[in-house]
């Protein structure tokens, strides 16, 4: 991708933006904001140059969006003689009053150097600072005006190369881990919001505990927020040690230094859980949330630098080959962290140790381990699934609990009620969705789990993702919302009779929610 380019060709691709900016003002709007990097010499565009701008970009969109600014059309140009990405915006729009606000933008970070944001107005004429009476911007290195440094070449095209890299990891640093922490609370939020839940804490009640309600966890999760940011953190540092490894000849130990970053992302983790603690006085919240978001979220930002993430942001890639490469990182992540954490002493054995040395069923680790199979293959196209035929959030978001306990083997869930009752639990919503996957939609409005408790179940209930995601069950769920949701409140008045509490399918309910709040962000 770092490829050198020639005057030719830098000139020929001024020429397409030129013409890619008449076409999108006589299309779409009043005027436009053009978002370009700065790269002296020859080399136009890396992989670190299209991650920085891919992730500016993303954070402009906010800024933009938060100043009421309608934006009423956006495209990429992704060129080998110079990236470029343009937002365009309505009648309505002040092209003063943004101009003030791109200048302000441009000066806003010490790495914002890197940018430039022009403004063009419909005509195609540019908005210029001098036009508003404003001093032009600083070199790149010194305090000088930039043309003054730039005639006089006082800097060297190396100095220079060297500034903007700096620049754009600083600024990928920044954005990065403040998106993705900003991610992971929404989902964490958002989950507790959903009701109604068997069993578990939602926004009005607390479902089976008696230890913990919504104030617990709002209070565990805002402990939480230093740690999102932390782990994508760990991520980005995997993502510039590769790249930094594919630019040396030295020879490195590069399997040492992968696991000194997971090492890293390991004591983030267990800090997590000590923060998690000490803000809910003792409970545990969401310590199945702690460890899969950290694997999340690093294996997420250690493809920053990946070109599949530049070409589907840019609606090139397919968002199957990204989540593809994603899966993979996080079986990756997961199994470097397992060996971390092998090499520990072993500690008191916990509940779900203690569950997989009995029935070898894994819980968490397993998903993880698997790369969240049961997340990217069931329950995210489940729920789109059901959004795409108009079901809220909510609606969506509860039916997609259910789902999950379904389909996975919650160890929280088995703790409460035994396996052998967890199997009943399972069977019962096996049925309850292969009925709704015929195409008369029926099932029993009362729950037969009471009926059933003397039986014996054998094996897991298998759960068909090919039934479930078929058109007929989607369409049953969203015509029969209202029953759907008056058969999950039964589970959930079963649940707090018998004290059960699915938090192994709450915090895979969260991950979905963090995978759909990245991947629209991405």
């Amino acid at each position: 991708m770092a490829g050198t380019v020639d005057l030719t060709a830098v000139l020929q691709a001024r020429d397409r933006r030129s013409a890619k900016r008449k076409k999108l003002l006589a299309e779409k709007g009043r005027c436009l904001l053009s978002v370009t990097l700065l790269m002296p010499g020859t080399v136009k565009t890396t992989k670190l140059s299209r991650a920085f701008l891919r992730e500016y970009c993303s954070y402009l969109r906010k800024q933009l969006q938060g100043q009421n600014i309608c934006i009423s059309g956006e495209e990429a140009l992704a060129d080998p003689a110079g990236d470029s990405y343009f937002f365009v915006f309505s009648a309505e729009t002040n092209p003063v009053a943004l101009k003030k606000t791109a200048m302000l933008l441009e000066t806003e970070f010490a790495w914002s150097r890197a940018l430039d944001l022009d403004l063009y107005l419909s005509d195609g004429r540019q908005l210029s600072r001098s036009d508003l009476d404003l001093p032009e911007r600083s070199c790149l290195i010194c305090s000088e005006q930039a043309h003054v440094c730039s005639r006089s070449r006082r800097h060297s095209i190396i100095e220079l190369q060297n500034k903007i890299q700096q620049f754009q990891a600083d600024g990928l640093r920044q954005l990065l881990p403040e998106r993705m922490q900003s991610s992971a609370l929404a989902a964490a939020f958002s989950e507790l919001l959903v009701a109604p839940k068997p069993g578990l804490v939602t926004g009005t009640d607390a479902g089976s505990h008696a230890d913990m309600d919504r104030f617990t966890y709002a209070d565990s999760t805002a402990a939480l927020a230093g740690y999102f940011g932390s782990a994508a953190g760990c991520g980005l540092a995997e993502a510039l040690r590769r790249k930094s490894a594919a630019e040396t000849a030295a020879a490195k130990d590069e399997a040492a230094d992968f696991v000194e970053i997971v090492s890293k992302l390991h004591f983030e983790g267990m800090r997590a859980e000590r923060l998690m603690f000490a803000a809910s006085h003792g409970v545990n919240t969401q310590k199945g949330f702690i460890y899969l978001a950290g694997i999340v979220l690093a294996a997420a930002a250690s493809l920053a630098l990946e070109p599949q993430v530049f070409a589907f942001r840019f609606k090139k890639e397919s968002e199957h080959s990204v989540t593809e490469l994603w899966q993979k990182e996080i079986s990756r992540w997961t199994a470097a962290l397992h060996k971390i954490q092998a090499a520990l002493p072993a500690g008191q054995e916990t509940a779900g140790k203690r569950i997989q040395r009995l029935y070898g069923i894994s819980g968490v680790r397993g998903e993880a381990a698997s790369g969240l199979a049961t997340v990217f293959q069931l329950s995210l196209p489940f729920y789109r699934g059901l959004r795409r035929r108009k079901l809220a959030k909510n609606e969506a978001a509860a039916t997609t609990l259910l789902l999950l306990l379904a389909a996975t083997d919650d160890t929280n869930l088995i703790n409460r009620a035994g396996l052998n009752r967890t199997r009943l639990i399972q069977k019962e919503l096996v049925e309850f969705f292969e009925k709704l996957s015929q195409s008369e939609g029926y099932f029993p409005e009362q729950l037969q789990i009471n009926s059933s408790s003397g039986d014996q179940v054998t094996g897991k209930p298998k759960l068909m993702a090919a039934d479930v995601l078929t058109a007929d069950c989607l369409d049953n769920v969203a015509a029969r919302e209202s029953s759907v949701i008056s058969y999950i409140e039964q589970w959930d008045d079963y649940f707090k009779e018998n004290g059960y509490s699915p938090g192994g399918a709450a915090d895979l309910l969260a991950v979905c929610f963090l995978v759909l709040e990245l991947l629209s962000d991405i």
